[in-house]
């Protein structure tokens, strides 16, 4: 009971529990809908969308023509022989796991700091879920199902949701363009001017994050959600905890693509392994491509050729490192499995235990 008292001092009870839905429902009627509901994106205009899927099939396109013609598939299916799948699935899941416990931790200081108190498994299987399918959707969006996940029930609000939803992207966005500059000046010691333009680009980013919330004044619904981001940011020490907390996140997903290179075959050092994390990251996520297909395989053998690698090893590495997508999406239905079976322990608890009539 102590467990579902915590998430009572949310905005609602946990809808899994079907005697306290009731309680929700009046919590939500008796507060205007204009607070929880976010303004539809644009709809005027078509031409965006059509232009963003037309670059994406053609940049798909081309980049499977480049793999399917250029890798040297014989060699590559001898070498794949020889590797260690168990310890692929092993080593890699380990490091996935770890990745997502530590996305957990952030959105829970995040979360915190906006008053909304939610279990730790909760947050954790929530973001696993949620990041292992996000993988295979375009900008990986469907981070944002954690959002509406734990909104359905009952745990938080949205705007909190989407507020430090938000302030992680940010984070994400300016640790990963700064680790990939960063990079460029150092694993690559050449493109110094774009290196110099990432890093630079970075910096402006953070400061015109720090202007947003600090300066800028809107309405209505956006200044709900505007203060919901400056909650969950908190001061300076808090953010730049934040950021230290993302800093740490991205070296771990730099971890696990090292352990599958090695198991690959590929002995590379874990600098280098920054490096090519972040460069195939951004152009994956730039591409509007869902996963990276083709474009991240192209870009990753690429990448390991300017590093010094034969170009069968480049090749035979990139394939190795596709099975991060495959070890994701198959621990995210074990998650999910897991957390409704126990959500469903839970009700069955509450459903039995005694109900003391009142006075």
């Amino acid at each position: 009971m102590r467990e579902f008292d915590r998430i009572v001092e949310n905005e609602a009870a946990s809808p899994s529990i079907d005697a306290h839905v009731s309680a929700f429902a009046r919590i939500e009627a008796a507060t205007p809908s204009k607070s929880f509901d976010l303004p539809l994106p644009g709809t005027r205009s078509r031409w965006p969308r059509f232009a963003a899927i037309a670059l994406s099939i053609a940049v798909f396109t081309g980049s499977t023509v480049y793999v399917a013609l250029t890798f040297q598939w014989g060699s590559i299916f001898q070498t794949l022989k020889e590797v260690n799948f168990v310890q692929v699935m092993g080593y890699g899941g380990a490091s996935i796991i770890l990745y997502w416990m530590i996305r957990a931790l952030r959105w829970h200081l995040l979360l915190k700091r906006t008053g909304t108190k939610v279990p730790f498994f909760d947050l954790y299987m929530c973001t696993a879920v949620s990041l292992s399918f996000s993988i295979f959707t375009p900008l990986q969006s469907g981070e944002m199902l954690k959002v509406e996940l734990l909104k359905k029930y009952g745990m938080i609000g949205r705007f909190p949701g989407y507020g430090s939803f938000l302030v992680e992207r940010a984070l994400d966005l300016a640790t990963v363009v700064a680790i990939a500059g960063v990079s460029l000046l150092t694993a690559f010691n050449v493109y110094r001017s774009y290196a110099l333009f990432l890093i630079f680009g970075s910096l402006i980013f953070a400061a015109s994050g720090f202007y947003v919330l600090y300066r800028m004044r809107l309405r209505g619904r956006a200044q709900q959600l505007l203060d919901s981001i400056n909650q969950s940011a908190g001061n300076l020490r808090g953010l730049l905890s934040a950021a230290l907390i993302t800093c740490v996140s991205w070296a771990s997903v730099a971890f696990s693509w090292y352990i599958l290179l090695h198991c690959g075959g590929v002995q590379i050092a874990f600098f280098k392994t920054l490096a090519l994390m972040s460069i195939v990251t951004l152009v994956s996520i730039l591409s509007l491509i869902p996963g990276g297909l083709g474009i991240s395989e192209a870009g990753s053998s690429q990448v390991l050729i300017w590093l010094g690698f034969a170009s069968t090893a480049a090749q035979t590495g990139t394939l190795v490192l596709r099975s991060y997508s495959i070890i994701a999406i198959v621990l995210g239905v074990g998650h999910i499995v897991v957390w409704k079976m126990v959500r469903q322990l839970r009700n069955r608890r509450l459903s039995a235990a005694p109900v003391n009539p009142l006075p």
